[in-house]
């Protein structure tokens, strides 16, 4: 191992493992790792974190989201529910159709939504940037 230089440190965008990391973020990697994130929250329910459901006394209803928009999930319906014990199956069972491709129209507009954003922000902050040089 070769000794610290501070000359290491570099900025991510330019670190040779980490600088694609959040340009590779589409909505299908995001929406994975939701459902990940929404089983994890289903099976503590103390721990913190925005959650996609609500628990009913037998049912609880879901919604899959992306760029803060839910998806459609059955035709339409953006918004559904299954047996409290059948949770975490349905949520397995839309993240099997999700790696199959069988939500990739929606997906693609969420990714057309993700990108808008990113680049308005880009705008604003060089706007800020410019604006305090």
């Amino acid at each position: 191992m070769t000794k610290f230089n501070p000359s290491m440190i570099v900025p991510v965008s330019k670190s040779v493992e980490f600088s694609g990391e959040e340009q590779g973020r589409t909505a299908k990697h995001i929406l994975l790792e939701g459902i990940d994130n929404q089983i994890a929250l289903y099976k503590e329910p103390t721990k913190n974190g925005r959650r996609w459901f609500t628990i009913g006394k037998e049912e609880v209803s879901l919604t899959l989201r992306v760029n803060n928009k839910a998806l459609p999930l059955l035709g339409t319906e953006t918004k559904v529910a299954v047996p409290l014990a059948h949770f975490e199956d349905a949520m397995l069972h839309f993240k099997g159709q999700i790696e199959a491709g069988e939500m990739d129209v929606a997906l693609a507009a969420a990714d057309e939504g993700i990108a808008t954003r990113r680049s308005k922000m880009r705008e604003t902050r060089a706007a800020k940037a410019t604006a305090t040089a």
